[in-house]
């Protein structure tokens, strides 16, 4: 199989880095493969030929999912098409789990075989669609070990592989910080890495960091995601907070606090072992359905990885700048408290495995392709 070919898809940009690193991963055991499909910059520079360009697609909550309908059905007929002219040996489909369940029914019709990476968290709010994954893929391979108990009970193939964000942050750490070392405690803000989450979560985020930093003589930083422009960050200045693009995981490792949107950032955050405070705001009605849908206690990662409240989650109209002022100055008042997360921060760091998720994701995806059935991706 040294010629393999793959389809690779993913649509959003976690998964961009997540399918980078494994397509690198791939052609390093063999160096004849060839990928098309699509993906963002990373997985080009990684050697995909990308047939959509994800970028186009990228969607936050259910009702902006309207507004890309066009190019989503336009994206499907293309990666369709290109998989009957290309004929791939198989297809990794990454997360973006609505798309792709309509992609791999296609693809299953057309006899690929089918291998989610980075498996769709269904489970936690559909059921009936986790059991068609499982009933259709050939190997789903995971980032958390309870995914993969649970895609094995539901008679799936499924393997974890742990998770590349702790190879992300040893390499960050790795990079010197954007800023001096510390004189005072810090507060680090991560309103998010979409303009939709910035317009919703900026300014009650700025606002309680100010009035906690006067109060507590803190320094503030704000961690600007790539693509994300200057307006989206108003008064940032006046406000004395400090907004950089680069050393996210040095600045992590040295914070007192976090106040970060829900997502793979709280990961980075626990892995670092900083003190979070983990929100979210999205439109009424995307919440009011995912609230009818939603089958787990907690929205953030973190929580559930540790399958228990180890940060304090605000979402929606919990989520204001009072409400998070106050919570941060409790918790920043409280060394009892702020011991206690670390050690489930702890925890949580352990439970996504050592280094080299990778390495092991691209066995269990050649492992697959070669007809075997062993689960034992992870040692």
């Amino acid at each position: 199989m040294d010629c393999l070919n793959l389809l690779i898809s993913s649509g959003e940009a976690s998964g961009d880095g997540h399918g980078a690193r494994l397509l690198v991963a791939l052609r390093r055991k063999k160096p004849g493969l060839a990928a098309f499909g699509m993906g963002g910059r990373r997985l080009a520079a990684a050697g995909l030929d990308r047939v959509v360009f994800s970028e186009e697609l990228s969607v936050v909550g259910i009702s902006e999912v309207f507004e890309k309908l066009p190019a989503l059905w336009r994206a499907l007929r293309r990666l369709r098409a290109a998989a009957r002219e290309r004929r791939p040996d198989g297809a990794v489909l990454i997360d973006f789990p609505d798309f792709h369940g309509l992609l791999a029914r296609r693809l299953e019709r057309d006899r690929v075989p089918l291998i989610y990476y980075v498996s769709p968290q269904v489970w936690a709010w559909r059921s009936g669609r986790a059991r068609s994954i499982a009933r259709r893929a050939r190997r789903i391979i995971t980032l958390f070990p309870f995914e993969a108990e649970i895609y094995k009970r539901l008679g799936a193939d499924a393997v974890c592989a742990g998770h590349p964000l702790v190879d992300d942050v040893r390499e960050g750490l790795a990079i010197p910080s954007p800023l001096p070392a510390k004189t005072r405690r810090r507060l680090v803000l991560l309103p998010g890495s979409r303009t939709a989450e910035l317009e919703r979560h900026w300014e009650p985020m700025a606002r309680a960091a100010q009035s906690l930093a006067s109060r507590l003589d803190l320094e503030v930083v704000a961690v600007r995601a790539s693509g994300l422009s200057d307006p989206l960050f108003p008064d940032a200045a006046k406000r004395s907070i400090r907004v950089v693009d680069s050393g996210l995981h040095s600045l992590l490792a040295t914070a007192d606090l976090v106040f970060v949107a829900s997502g793979t950032a709280t990961l980075e955050a626990a892995i670092c072992g900083a003190p979070m405070i983990v929100v979210y705001k999205t439109s009424p009605a995307s919440f009011a359905v995912g609230r009818r849908l939603v089958q787990v206690p907690w929205i953030s990662l973190v929580n559930l990885v540790a399958q228990e409240p180890v940060v304090l989650e605000l979402l929606q109209g919990e989520f204001n700048a009072e409400r998070l002022e106050r919570e941060g100055e409790a918790l920043l008042s409280d060394p009892m408290r702020l011991s206690r997360m670390r050690e489930g921060l702890a925890r949580v760091a352990r439970a996504l495995g050592p280094a080299g998720a990778s390495e092991r994701a691209a066995d269990a995806v050649l492992e697959a392709l070669d007809g075997t059935s062993t689960a034992a991706a992870r040692g």
